[in-house]
């Protein structure tokens, strides 16, 4: 990907996620995350098989630990798992409205 991959950070959107049992150990289990890759320019076969190759490097036998995404109401401090789900609550507990660009054709000054 020609950049310095050790500070390049991969901005998409995570589409699946899965937990499966891992064989027939009873607290152990397989997460699987499935994620579009929006570099915001596209990227040709070669760049995505080369950011395989990257992840595979980086993530395969390694420990990893993942944070949930936490995004709290800024009234009443309730936490959600995306800005979405904030600003949905906004609207209905507290009354927030939607911001709307109005439309200024047709009215006369």
């Amino acid at each position: 990907m020609g950049d310095s991959s050790e500070n390049q950070r991969v901005k998409g959107v995570v589409g699946e996620v899965g937990l499966q049992r891992n064989g027939n150990q009873f607290n152990s289990f397989k997460l699987t995350i499935e994620m579009v890759i929006d570099n915001g320019k596209g990227l040709t076969y070669d760049q995505g098989e080369a950011l395989m190759k990257q992840f595979r490097k980086e993530l395969l036998g390694k420990n990893v630990e993942l944070a949930a995404v936490v995004v709290p109401c800024p009234v009443c401090g309730k936490e959600f798992n995306s800005e979405n789900g904030m600003k949905q609550h906004l609207r209905r507990i507290h009354g927030e409205k939607k911001s709307k660009r109005r439309s200024t054709r047709g009215r006369k000054k």
